[in-house]
């Protein structure tokens, strides 16, 4: 990364001056990487200096702080400043600051990587001054007691995070609900490509109208929301849905942004319209690396599709997990027989789906072709056989199934004498032998 990146403590912050130091240290045996940097430290807390005060060339500003709560806990946290409400605790009320969504999502995962034992790594959601930069900005901390504050291995892991530190293909959000240590987005953020800026914690959310969703999204950068549901009310859940709509910024859940690890967002949203198209209401899984454009619906015969899954439905999920398509489920079904790949794509991956699917039952079933049709032919447990040799209904019943020999009324009973065969017919067009 190139850009200038200015470093800020507080010469009354133990925390934010151990960490300053520490960074200094490593700058020293790094000569190469002195440049990208700037320093200042001023004399009062960082929370109440003036946006003026900060006049520079840099690209980013990242705050060195302690983190104090009335709920003392290792931590070492990333967040941007703002205030949804009232200022409490410096800036202007209302007003927010420009984010450093990709280099927050660095810090936290090589934080992540770093951090000393006993501690935890964590958004928190915006909150406090200074606000109203001109340039994206984060905080990053370390707390939350005096002990915390003078631990020269946390202040080394949060220096090496900040110098370490490597954005790189962030998918750039703004968060709605939970507690003020973010533990959704953190988690999100530590296993996929999406990186927050602005939070909003449930408490804030009566602060939240129009033009401060805009507000947050614009600060932000962000090309998509996310909504912690299970910290939402209904009201609220369909009040910001509404804000995104008059925005037209996609809302993502955490599957979404696992789904986009080798897509980008713009694709994403063309694959979501097209599974719509395709079957309304579905939910979506993207193996390999498939591609967002020049993308088209394939659908193999559902009855083979129903037998292979129920047969090994593992084999089946490891057999497509590196081939280039997308399954629909939902409403209790696991996979739909219409899946979506790449036009360039479709006749090779519909045969590879038909094959996985005929290669499962071979291994599980007798199978046979009859011209087009797969004849698979099972055995199964009867119960009326069972009973016209006496067995009653029972735990006699449960044994035979699981293939076990009986006595009963002094005769042995073999599982194969309760079996009766059955053929199911499945017409594949073009696979006949």
């Amino acid at each position: 990364m190139n850009d200038k990146i200015l470093l800020v403590s507080s010469l009354v912050d133990p925390a934010g001056s151990l960490i300053h130091e520490e960074i200094r240290r490593i700058l020293y045996e790094n000569p190469v990487l002195q440049e990208q940097y700037q320093h200042r430290q001023f004399d009062e807390r960082l929370i109440y200096i003036e946006p003026s005060s900060l006049t520079t060339d840099a690209d980013l500003i990242i705050f060195l702080s302690r983190h104090a709560s009335k709920e003392p806990r290792s931590v070492l946290t990333v967040h941007v400043t703002g205030n949804f409400g009232n200022a409490v605790f410096g800036g202007n009320p209302g007003t927010l600051t420009p984010a450093a969504t990709d280099m927050m999502h660095a810090i936290l995962n090589r934080l992540a990587k770093e951090v000393p034992e006993g501690y935890e790594v964590t958004y928190e959601a915006t909150h406090h001054g200074p606000t109203s930069l001109s340039i994206p900005s984060c905080f990053v901390e370390m707390g939350s007691t005096e002990r915390e504050w003078k631990d020269r291995n946390a202040a080394t892991a949060i220096a090496r995070a900040v110098i370490e530190a490597e954005p790189e293909g962030v998918i750039s959000l703004v968060g709605f609900g939970g507690t003020h240590y973010a533990q959704r987005q953190t988690e999100i953020t530590l296993t996929t490509r999406g990186g927050f800026g602005h939070i909003m914690p449930t408490r804030d959310l009566v602060y939240l109208n129009q033009a401060m969703f805009d507000e947050m999204v614009s600060s932000s950068g962000a090309e998509a929301i996310y909504i912690d549901r299970k910290s939402v009310t209904r009201d609220d859940i369909e009040r910001i849905e509404e804000y995104a709509s008059k925005r037209d910024i996609l809302i993502v859940g955490q599957s979404d942004l696992q789904n986009m690890i080798y897509i980008s967002l713009s694709d994403y949203r063309h694959i979501k319209r097209l599974t719509e198209e395709s079957l309304a209401g579905s939910g979506i899984t993207i193996h390999g690396k498939i591609q967002g454009s020049d993308l088209t619906p394939i659908t193999i015969p559902s009855d083979l599709l129903f037998e292979a899954t129920k047969t090994d439905p593992e084999e089946f999920t490891a057999g497509i997990k590196s081939l280039p398509i997308i399954h629909l489920s939902g409403k209790g079904i696991a996979f739909y027989p219409t899946f979506i790949t790449n036009q360039e794509n479709a006749l090779r991956i519909t045969n590879e789906l038909i094959h996985l699917c005929v290669s499962i039952l071979h291994r599980n079933c007798i199978c046979r072709f009859d011209g087009d049709c797969l004849i698979i032919t099972k055995e199964k447990f009867d119960p009326g056989k069972a009973a016209s040799l006496g067995i009653p209904p029972g735990p006699l019943f449960g044994r035979l199934m699981a293939g076990e020999v009986v006595l009963h009324e002094g005769r042995e009973i073999t599982p194969s004498m309760v079996k009766r065969m059955t053929e199911k017919k499945i017409c594949i067009p073009g696979w006949g032998t």
